[in-house]
């Protein structure tokens, strides 16, 4: 800064101009002062967004309605090196004792010996097929007319079957080892060829199998009512409902004990973490509204609207009572409850005895409801799946009213005959399923009953590559026609194009398609219609709904199941935790929440004070400017005065001098 101090005045100029413009900088001190106050402000608020962020998370875990934490199942095996287990949801608690009568083995097959890993193997083609799946044909030149050439085409062009060389010491000569990828009886590896002896060896499959194809076979109960059961994989899904068995060994006659129960410790798990994120929230907010009357101290939002309502809120969300169908309404009954202090406390005995289903007054069942979103339905074809925070509990039960159930697309050809041959003048199919074009599907060669050809067909269309998981259905009409039916509902359940050289022999003629339809209906809130949306067989109330939006049933309702008028009353409830995540995503909202607008608030204070303390900076700059402009014209002025002095001075001397010689 341009100083003036001293010139000829000897003022200290920059001080006198500094304490003259004192006040501007008390104002901008004051300023500082107070937007360091609202900064920390907005900062502890951000504090609370971020204890809401993570109570939502806990939140989530109790709301959940598909894989929801109340229908986990914990399953245990007595011998895991014999049988693992794992259990879905939906499986029911109980004790089953089981024994492992054989493993499911892969077939393997093995060539006649060579005696060199690259003896000539013949040139053409050879073709395998494991089971039902399709034909793979390798063409065997000069580029891989050796076993060790054939080995590698195998493995990169056969997707169900590997290949390898081993040594049979016995012989003294390599083989050539083919191993099926599937285990089961109805995956054994046939392998045909059309290869020229006259060029090399042909590789010879036909002699006994290396290692036979087996189903494993599992017994359930030891009593004369066993139940004997065989499989195609080690892998048993179905001998159990909702369980997985994994067969590891034989269990040589020894019993295994499966056990299903009830997850009790991931329930008491989840309601613990959401009581725990519930009490932090709970005292972060105490210790940023709190006043210490020994040091004169407040903290940052004490007072503060917003974050006191934001707590009352929580608070009453946890305490008030749940309008549900059942007995358990208030979180009190299993033994959760607030303390004096305003926290969620939790009485361990009676929680766990309230999930066990060992406290009086109490089904377990019904404690899911008391937490997130549910709903209760009259008609068993028609499920609650899930819903949203716009779905709002219904005071009265809602009616469903369904104008049309979903289906799938179907077709059906003519007649077959009671015994179907398949050669290589009729074995090769396409189809188009649910807008998915497969590639040229091969039938294997034989003689089939009709119902076995209709399983064949079934089984070749759902192997195919280009199709899937797009899967389909082959059955028999009591004409013995052949049906294929889509497994998908709805407007993109499509069948169509059905072509090749089996089209006559399957009863079609190639003009046959279908495409399903989406099920339809409305819900009705006191004599009030709102629309919904079919997808397949879900029933999604719309977003702008004023009672049932996001709401979705799932409806298994055939189309002569449907009545006129209302087919089912559905009861939504909305528990503890649902109504505090409706409320969260409220406060959270990025756009209309609290959270956004009390931000918003602390922004627009910050820029004020920011554009005050420019506005104030810039008069002080002005009037810094002025006062040294005034200062430096006062030097001047005193400059002048001085010289003119010091002349005049001269001049009476000059004058003095004169007349002291006169």
């Amino acid at each position: 800064m341009f100083s003036i101090d001293g010139i000829v005045s000897g003022f200290d100029t920059t001080s006198i101009i500094e304490s003259l413009l004192g006040f501007q900088q008390t104002q901008i001190d004051t300023f500082n002062s107070r937007k360091a106050e609202i900064t920390t402000e907005q900062s502890s608020f951000k504090g609370v967004e971020a204890s809401l962020l993570t109570l939502q998370g806990s939140i989530g875990r109790l709301n959940r309605t598909t894989n929801s934490v109340f229908d986990a199942r914990t399953a245990t095996s007595s011998d895991e090196d014999t049988i693992s287990v794992a259990a879905d949801g939906g499986a029911n608690s109980g004790v089953y004792r089981l024994t492992v009568d054989s493993l499911a083995t892969a077939h393997q097959i093995g060539s006649q010996g060579f005696a060199t890993t690259s003896d000539q193997i013949a040139t053409g083609d050879i073709t395998f097929r494991t089971g039902d799946g399709a034909e793979t044909t390798i063409a065997v030149d000069s580029g891989n007319n050796t076993l060790t050439g054939l080995v590698s085409s195998i493995n990169d062009q056969v997707s169900d079957a590997n290949a390898s060389i081993v040594y049979d010491q016995s012989a003294d000569s390599y083989r050539l080892l083919v191993t099926s990828t599937k285990t089961g009886v109805d995956n054994e590896i046939v392998v045909t060829n059309t290869m020229d002896g006259n060029t090399g060896t042909i590789p010879d499959f036909s002699g006994p199998a290396v290692q036979e194809a087996s189903d494993a076979v599992i017994t359930l109960g030891s009593g004369p009512g066993a139940i004997t059961a065989s499989y195609s994989s080690n892998t048993v899904d179905g001998l159990i409902e909702n369980v997985t068995l994994d067969l590891k060994q034989v269990s040589d006659g020894d019993t295994v004990t499966i056990e299903i129960e009830e997850d009790i410790a991931g329930s008491k798990d989840a309601i613990e973490s959401f009581v725990s994120d519930f009490n932090s929230i709970m005292d972060f907010i105490d210790a940023q509204t709190k006043y210490n009357p020994d040091t004169d101290q407040a903290s940052p939002l004490l007072g503060n609207r917003s974050v006191s309502n934001i707590k009352n809120k929580l608070l009453t969300s946890v305490s008030d009572t749940i309008a549900t169908t059942g007995g358990v309404s208030r979180l009190s009954q299993i033994g959760v409850d607030l303390n004096a202090q305003g926290k969620l406390q939790i009485d361990d005995v009676k929680l766990t005895d309230a999930l066990n289903g060992n406290l009086e007054g109490v089904d377990p069942k019904e404690i899911r409801n008391l937490f997130g979103l549910n709903a209760t339905s009259t008609n068993s074809g028609i499920e609650f799946q899930t819903g949203g925070n716009r779905t709002n509990d219904s005071l009265t039960p809602y009616e469903v009213d369904i104008t049309q159930a979903a289906e799938q697309a179907t077709i059906t050809g003519s007649a077959i005959p009671a015994s179907v041959t398949i050669d290589d003048t009729n074995n090769e199919l396409q189809i188009t399923l649910d807008g998915i074009v497969s590639e040229t599907l091969t039938l294997a060669e034989g003689t089939y009953t009709a119902d076995q050809f209709a399983a064949h067909v079934q089984s070749t269309i759902n192997n195919s590559d280009e199709l899937g998981v797009h899967k389909a259905s082959v059955s028999l009409s009591t004409n013995n026609e052949l049906i294929i039916t889509s497994e998908v509902y709805g407007d993109v359940s499509k069948i169509s194009s059905v072509s090749g050289s089996a089209l006559s022999t399957l009863g079609f003629s190639g003009t046959e398609s279908d495409q399903g339809q989406d099920v339809e209906g409305v819900f009705i809130v006191d004599g009030v219609e709102e629309a919904a949306i079919g997808s397949g067989r879900i029933l999604i109330g719309k977003s702008d709904n004023e009672y049932t939006a996001d709401l979705q049933l799932r409806v298994t309702l055939t189309a002569d199941q449907v009545v006129v008028g209302a087919d089912a009353e559905v009861q939504v409830s909305r528990g503890v935790t649902g109504r505090l995540d409706k409320y969260v995503e409220q406060v959270l909202d990025t756009d209309t929440g609290i959270l956004k607008t009390v931000d918003d608030e602390y922004q627009s204070r910050l820029d004020t004070i920011d554009d005050s303390i420019t506005r104030v900076e810039e008069l002080t700059a002005s009037k810094r400017d002025y006062l040294l402009a005034e200062f430096t014209a006062l030097e001047t002025i005193m400059s002048e005065l001085q010289n003119t002095g010091n002349f005049i001075s001269s001049q009476l001397s000059t004058l003095s001098t004169f007349n002291s010689k006169s």
